[in-house]
């Protein structure tokens, strides 16, 4: 097996367009397979639907909260292909997108690939999903998506125990795109971004970002950055996971050091409204 397409969802997809596309690719049909984690338990019938796609549910009760990694670390546990895609679900990709992207990764065995995403713009809407139509309309609003589409031989995902499962990370709003190109990087593979392959996505309503917890994640990444740390807190294999007393000791000083900070900016501000009332 040379590829393996690994999508991932909760119950929450507003469409499942990377479940089709993803089936009617150019490649050798025995030399790739597509999976679509649920985290949950309900699948969409347009995903059932697709011969191509074999299905995981993980069973989760719907009174714990979404954790993508654990989805992203089930379809890489399961992938048989030595190359790994991991994209969007909600997005489209034309019929030679893996071929393309097969013959990109022969160019280095340590390569990991970013395609760039093209959006619809909300005030000019897709009439058709034609190619000729996602083209024209779609346009790359962030060149740094790290959680858009990337590519990677399962061994390096094995090297680093996969995706972070750690309770930092464990919330339905996830730096772990950021996460993991940080550790790619710390590891010292060669890491591309490119515009030779569109993945088009299709507009839809914005889940608003919980801050708080994106803080927290951004001090885990900050740590791995300054400290050249690539393993997973909790992985793939637990008897590989690496320590995080340090980390989590940096997190609990900083948050306490934010949270003294923001009592004293309160107080100099009702200090200040005595001042002038």
């Amino acid at each position: 097996m040379k590829i393996s397409v690994v999508m991932v969802d909760g119950e929450f997809r507003e469409n499942t367009y990377g479940a089709e596309y993803f089936s009617k690719q150019d490649f050798p049909e025995a030399d790739y397979e597509v999976f679509w984690v649920e985290y949950y338990n309900q699948v969409p019938e347009s995903v059932r639907e697709q011969e191509k796609v074999t299905v995981i549910t993980l069973g989760h009760s719907k009174s714990e909260e979404y954790h993508s990694s654990l989805c992203f670390n089930a379809g890489i546990k399961a992938a048989a292909g030595e190359l790994v895609v991991i994209p969007d679900a909600d997005q489209i990709v034309e019929p030679d997108f893996l071929s393309k992207l097969w013959e990109m990764h022969q160019q280095a065995d340590n390569l990991v690939i970013y395609p760039y995403r093209y959006d619809e713009l909300e005030n000019d809407k897709l009439t058709n999903l034609s190619f000729e139509e996602l083209k024209r309309k779609c346009v790359l609003r962030n060149p740094l998506n790290y959680g858009g589409c990337l590519s990677v031989r399962k061994k390096w995902l094995t090297e680093i125990n996969g995706y972070e499962q750690h309770p930092f990370f464990g919330t339905g709003f996830h730096a772990n795109g950021l996460d993991l190109y940080t550790r790619f990087k710390n590891l010292g593979l060669a890491v591309m971004w490119t515009d030779k392959l569109r993945l088009y996505h299709p507009w839809h309503p914005f889940t608003l970002a919980d801050a708080e917890q994106y803080n927290v994640q951004k001090m885990v990444i900050d740590w791995r950055f300054r400290s050249i740390q690539y393993m997973a807190l909790q992985g793939i294999d637990a008897a590989r996971n690496a320590d995080a007393s340090e980390v989590e000791q940096l997190v609990k000083e900083k948050l306490k050091a934010q949270e003294n900070r923001k009592q004293s900016n309160q107080g100099l501000v009702k200090k200040l409204m005595r001042k002038f009332s």
